[in-house]
């Protein structure tokens, strides 16, 4: 899977302006230029959105694909260093791997995995792949809808209804997939 599913990847201070989320964060960032601009400049590298997306591929968190380079990284590292009574960076570092990889097409899973040889980092969200209906798709889904709304009576429909719903779940849940 390619890295760059989006025109515009490239992540920029206004994408923590822009979301409720990351707005969170904007006086750790501006309490650390240096070190948000150096964050920026490695997950703007090419060859770490590819490392994002493949530590996924491979079952591990996107944060585990480029935390050496993040935390190896003199000011990010001095940073991180210091703030060890304070999590807000490394967690100003979660949020913007969050928004880079919302940039790269994919969205966050609720799940977290184990970041291992971090010095800063134990655990991060998982991601997966955002899927885009397609408008044929959800023609086919309401078509579908459609002919389980004309089964049988009231109480035929709803445990058609009921008996669809939970397979659909304990389908996506054998996948690690929310309902």
């Amino acid at each position: 899977m390619a890295a760059r599913t989006k025109r515009n990847s490239r992540l920029q201070l206004k994408d923590f302006a822009m979301d409720a989320h990351a707005s969170k964060y904007r006086a750790e960032l501006d309490s650390h230029p240096v070190a948000f601009r150096r964050l920026l400049e490695v997950l703007n590298d090419p060859a770490n959105e590819q490392r994002l997306v493949d530590a996924e591929v491979h079952g591990m968190p996107a944060l585990a694909g480029v935390v050496r380079f993040v935390e190896s990284d003199p000011d990010i590292a001095q940073v991180l260093h210091r703030g060890s009574q304070s999590n807000r960076f490394r967690q100003t570092v979660g949020v913007a791997v969050k928004l880079k990889m919302a940039k790269l097409g994919w969205a966050t899973t609720g799940r977290k995995g184990s970041v291992r040889g971090a010095l800063h980092f134990t655990k991060a969200e998982h991601y997966e792949p955002r899927r885009e209906v397609a408008p044929h798709d959800t023609d086919r889904a309401l078509a579908a809808l459609d002919r389980v709304l004309r089964i049988g009576d009231d109480d035929e429909r709803t445990e058609t209804g009921r008996f669809l719903a939970e397979t659909l779940a304990a389908a996506r849940a054998s996948e690690g997939r929310a309902f």
